[in-house]
Protein backbone atom coordinates (compact mmCIF):
# COMPACT_ATOMS: atom_id res chain seq x y z
CA UNK A 1 0.00 0.00 0.00
CA UNK A 2 3.24 2.54 1.06
CA UNK A 3 4.87 1.58 -2.35
CA UNK A 4 1.40 1.78 -4.26
CA UNK A 5 0.97 5.49 -3.25
CA UNK A 6 4.53 6.63 -2.94
CA UNK A 7 4.50 5.41 -6.92
CA UNK A 8 1.59 7.34 -7.10
CA UNK A 9 2.79 10.82 -6.21
CA UNK A 10 6.10 9.90 -7.66
CA UNK A 11 4.79 9.80 -11.18
CA UNK A 12 2.42 12.44 -10.47
CA UNK A 13 4.62 15.05 -9.48
CA UNK A 14 7.01 14.11 -12.42
CA UNK A 15 4.04 14.49 -15.17
CA UNK A 16 3.78 18.00 -13.57
CA UNK A 17 6.78 18.92 -14.16
CA UNK A 18 6.84 17.58 -17.90
CA UNK A 19 3.23 19.22 -18.42
CA UNK A 20 4.43 22.56 -17.14
CA UNK A 21 7.08 22.90 -19.12
CA UNK A 22 5.01 22.87 -21.94
CA UNK A 23 3.25 26.06 -20.45
CA UNK A 24 6.45 27.92 -19.81
CA UNK A 25 6.42 31.04 -22.11
CA UNK A 26 9.82 32.74 -22.26
CA UNK A 27 12.39 31.03 -24.17
CA UNK A 28 15.39 31.04 -21.57
CA UNK A 29 13.55 30.00 -18.63
CA UNK A 30 12.75 27.12 -20.91
CA UNK A 31 16.01 26.19 -21.83
CA UNK A 32 16.42 26.27 -17.83
CA UNK A 33 13.94 23.89 -17.54
CA UNK A 34 15.94 21.19 -19.47
CA UNK A 35 17.72 19.67 -16.89
CA UNK A 36 14.86 19.03 -13.95
CA UNK A 37 12.36 17.98 -17.10
CA UNK A 38 15.06 15.47 -18.62
CA UNK A 39 15.45 13.88 -14.93
CA UNK A 40 11.32 13.90 -14.63
CA UNK A 41 11.19 12.62 -18.55
CA UNK A 42 13.46 9.55 -17.97
CA UNK A 43 12.74 8.44 -14.67
CA UNK A 44 9.00 8.90 -14.68
CA UNK A 45 8.68 7.21 -17.50
CA UNK A 46 10.51 4.30 -15.86
CA UNK A 47 8.43 4.57 -12.63
CA UNK A 48 5.07 5.02 -14.78
CA UNK A 49 5.67 2.05 -16.74
CA UNK A 50 6.32 -0.15 -13.47
CA UNK A 51 3.66 1.42 -11.89
CA UNK A 52 0.85 -0.13 -14.53
CA UNK A 53 3.04 -3.74 -14.70
CA UNK A 54 2.60 -3.96 -10.73
CA UNK A 55 -0.43 -2.02 -9.87
CA UNK A 56 -2.71 -2.00 -12.55
CA UNK A 57 -4.85 0.51 -14.60
CA UNK A 58 -6.29 2.26 -11.55
CA UNK A 59 -3.54 3.51 -10.27
CA UNK A 60 -1.49 4.75 -13.31
CA UNK A 61 -4.16 6.01 -15.38
CA UNK A 62 -4.79 8.39 -11.60
CA UNK A 63 -1.24 9.23 -11.52
CA UNK A 64 -1.39 10.99 -15.05
CA UNK A 65 -5.11 12.25 -14.81
CA UNK A 66 -3.83 14.33 -11.70
CA UNK A 67 -1.27 16.59 -13.11
CA UNK A 68 -3.19 17.09 -16.53
CA UNK A 69 -6.23 18.59 -14.01
CA UNK A 70 -3.38 20.56 -12.13
CA UNK A 71 -2.31 21.89 -15.30
CA UNK A 72 -5.34 23.31 -16.42
CA UNK A 73 -6.14 24.59 -13.12
CA UNK A 74 -2.69 27.08 -13.27
CA UNK A 75 -2.66 27.50 -17.11
CA UNK A 76 -1.76 31.25 -17.24
CA UNK A 77 -1.79 32.04 -13.38
CA UNK A 78 1.75 31.79 -12.45
CA UNK A 79 4.74 33.70 -14.01
CA UNK A 80 7.37 32.04 -15.99
CA UNK A 81 9.94 32.31 -12.84
CA UNK A 82 7.06 30.63 -10.34
CA UNK A 83 6.52 27.93 -13.10
CA UNK A 84 10.22 27.25 -13.39
CA UNK A 85 10.28 27.42 -9.29
CA UNK A 86 6.98 24.57 -9.58
CA UNK A 87 8.84 23.19 -12.32
CA UNK A 88 12.08 21.89 -10.13
CA UNK A 89 10.20 21.56 -6.88
CA UNK A 90 8.03 18.62 -8.22
CA UNK A 91 11.41 17.14 -9.27
CA UNK A 92 13.13 17.67 -6.13
CA UNK A 93 9.91 15.97 -4.14
CA UNK A 94 9.32 13.48 -6.43
CA UNK A 95 12.56 12.49 -6.53
CA UNK A 96 12.52 12.38 -2.90
CA UNK A 97 9.08 9.94 -2.97
CA UNK A 98 10.91 7.83 -5.90
CA UNK A 99 14.02 7.01 -3.39
CA UNK A 100 11.51 6.14 -0.73
CA UNK A 101 9.17 4.01 -3.35
CA UNK A 102 11.98 2.20 -4.28
CA UNK A 103 12.69 1.62 -0.86
CA UNK A 104 9.01 0.20 0.06
CA UNK A 105 8.91 -1.36 -2.96
CA UNK A 106 12.29 -3.61 -1.92
CA UNK A 107 10.37 -4.58 1.44
CA UNK A 108 7.31 -5.37 0.50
Amino acid sequence: MLAELLYFVSVALFAFAVLAATRVPESNWLVACIFPVFIALILGFVMSVYEWSEFGVPIGAASLIVPIVAIVLINRRLSARNLFIAICGSTVVGLVCARLAFIAADLG
